[in-house]
């Protein structure tokens, strides 16, 4: 999974120089010293293990040569020095990779976290820069300085593997002046990148000859590593759950800045990893964590697996363009333009670790059934189908066609006395009263959530089967199908059905199309 927090320079500087977290040398694997990554980086010619003083100076904008990054003076007390991307293993990897210490795994993790941060530098670094007086944009850069720190434990000494990519609040532009990241995009794509993560570990993983069991949102545990055991090593969860259920049953302490309780699961996970966390200790070495470890297993009474063999490997149930396929399929179900993050995130939660990602990224940036919305910007990752495009084309064609082919649904005094004793919005009666009146074949409606289209859908629905008319409903999805019957009381199909079979009709029928806006 990957945490994200946001650093003051001062902040991270406590950490590097006070408490020693991010650079102890018993807190960091062995073989695994703190390293430099991103192409920020190789242009200030850092690379290989990191220097105190280089760290400090990036955090507050300067350069390794003790000049000023940035044109514009920086004031290190407000500004984000940098933001912490803390990649963490799976509990039984960590085990795997500590306990067992099977080095495959511990390679494993660092090629996962490497691909990861790739990802972050070739999709979504930015910076806010000004192209001229008064216009101020967003410009890609692509590239970053990371500095990357592994630990093995958690503040509870139970064995977690996890890397510190400490990523640093600059970004060269393409001119060569440095500016600072703006990482919204990372931040909206945290889960992806968790995934992401997660699928080249579970991948190297199977190469290995792990097998795998798929948990949720993408994440997995490894066959073999019974529950019983990842909960004994699990203090932190334990904590963390206890407090977050503490503040669901008493007076709840998390508000907003503007004094709003805070809703959301992940933010209040993050409160409470930050309200329960005692400082990090490093004083044990190695060596005496894997001897208490081990003592605790047997005292337990817990049995270990055998370290598999990478002749047992088993091969991927599907290619990478058949996932990919299986990716579109699903989200062209559901929205026309949608973005390829969307294909991603399906691909990696359902077919997790069966191929690497740059084989699904190959494979969707070579899909014929795709197309870019935005072919000229060059990160643009919004997209449609030719499918869609084609259904689309088909819809407008059915809808001129059908202009002035059919009869009223209703009269006006019927939508009189339909609507006398109803409270209806002005938007409300006109959408009645032009579905009602109209000789269209086809009327679409256009409305925000909470607008009440439900409501007068019901209300034309009656003066349709007034008139003799059988009203039936269709939706992109059977999920959706099944909640518009059950708002109109009708019989629903999805729209699939809608345009393969109901070529030949029984009398006269009313079809109430939802979500069938697209290109929107």
């Amino acid at each position: 999974m990957l945490s994200l927090s946001n650093l003051k320079a001062k902040q991270a500087e406590t950490y590097y120089q006070a408490d020693d977290y991010y650079t102890n040398e018993k807190s960091n694997l062995s073989g695994f010293r703190p390293q430099w990554s991103g192409k920020g980086a190789a242009a200030l010619n850092l690379s290989g293990e990191i220097k105190a003083a280089d760290f400090k100076g990036l955090l507050n904008g300067y350069a390794p040569d003790g000049k000023p990054l940035f044109q514009r003076q920086v004031d290190s007390n407000k500004r984000r020095g940098g933001t912490d991307y803390t990649l963490s293993a799976p509990k039984s990897v960590s085990i795997a990779a500590l306990v067992q210490q099977d080095e495959r795994v511990l390679a494993a993790h660092h090629y996962a976290v490497r691909v990861a941060l790739s990802v972050i530098e070739s999709r979504y670094v930015e910076s806010r820069i000004t192209v001229s007086p008064g216009n101020r944009q967003r410009v890609f850069t692509g590239n970053i300085i990371s500095a990357m720190f592994t630990h093995q434990t958690s503040r509870e000494f139970d064995p977690q593997l996890h890397t510190h990519c400490v990523t640093i609040n600059a970004t060269q532009a393409p001119d060569g002046r440095w500016f600072s990241f703006s990482n919204e995009n990372v931040i909206r794509n945290q889960k992806l990148l968790g995934e992401i993560y997660q699928n080249e570990l579970a991948h190297q993983l199977q190469q290995s000859g792990y097998q795998i069991e798929p948990t949720i949102d993408g994440q997995f545990e490894l066959k073999g590593y019974n529950e019983e055991l990842l909960q004994s090593f699990s203090q932190r969860r334990q904590q963390i759950k206890a407090l977050m259920e503490k503040w669901s049953t008493e007076h709840d302490p998390l508000v907003d800045g503007s004094g709003k309780p805070i809703k959301n699961t992940a933010a209040r996970r993050e409160a409470a990893n930050l309200r329960s966390r005692k400082n990090k200790c490093h004083d044990i070495a190695r060596e005496d964590l894997i001897k208490a470890w081990q003592q605790h297993i047997e005292a337990e009474g817990f049995t270990l697996p055998t370290l598999p063999d990478a002749s047992n490997k088993f091969p991927a149930q599907s290619t990478a363009p058949e996932i990919i396929h299986k990716g579109i399929e699903h989200c062209e179900e559901r929205r026309t333009v949608f973005n390829r993050e969307k294909i991603e995130r399906f691909a990696l939660e359902h077919h997790l670790g069966q191929q690497p990602f740059n084989q699904l990224e190959t494979a969707l940036n070579e899909s014929t059934e795709l197309i870019r919305v935005e072919p000229r910007q060059e990160q643009a990752s919004s997209c449609t189908t030719k499918a869609a495009v084609q259904l689309e084309l088909n819809t407008i064609r059915t809808m001129h066609q059908g202009k002035g082919q059919v009869l009223p649904l209703a009269h006006s005094r019927q939508i009189q006395t339909a609507t006398a004793d109803k409270t209806l919005t002005a938007g409300q009666l006109s959408a009645i009263h032009l579905s009602a009146t109209s000789k269209d074949q086809i009327i679409a409606w256009q409305g925000v959530a909470g607008a009440g289209k439900t409501y007068a859908l019901a209300i034309t629905k009656t003066l349709a089967e007034q008139s003799g008319y059988q009203a039936k409903g269709y939706a992109p999805s059977a999920e959706a199908a099944n909640v518009l019957g059950e708002s109109l009381q009708i019989e629903t199909a999805t729209v699939a059905h809608l345009l393969n079979t109901e070529k030949a009709r029984l009398g006269p029928q009313l079809w109430i199309v939802d979500e069938a806006s697209l290109l929107g």
